[in-house]
């Protein structure tokens, strides 16, 4: 039922630990972006490391990808000090995103 759920929205925020070639074989993110743009929705990825380029990116779908290791470049911290850094990272995407 998520492309009856999809629609209307402003703009639909998915995710995973690491946006990367696996997320592209069919992980939940990819299905995600399918059916939100089928939809006409903007979608954005939030990710621990992003290892896909812009362009693989668009090709799946999304808009951008938000990744805490732009941040934090340091994998054992951005783990530990995850919540300070994605509320950060959400502020981001809010102020980029939703005004």
């Amino acid at each position: 039922g998520f492309a009856e759920q999809v629609r209307g929205a402003r703009l639909v925020i998915t995710g995973e630990g690491s946006l990367d070639e696996q997320t592209l074989r069919g992980k939940a993110p990819a299905g995600v972006a399918r059916a939100a743009r089928a939809a006409g929705v903007p979608v954005v990825a939030v990710c621990g490391r992003r290892a896909l380029t812009d362009e693989q990116l668009r090709e799946a779908g999304f808009e951008a990808a938000y990744a805490l290791a732009d941040l934090e470049p340091d994998p054992v911290r951005s783990m530990a000090d995850a919540r300070p850094i994605l509320t950060r990272l959400t502020a981001r995407l809010a102020a980029e995103r939703l005004t």
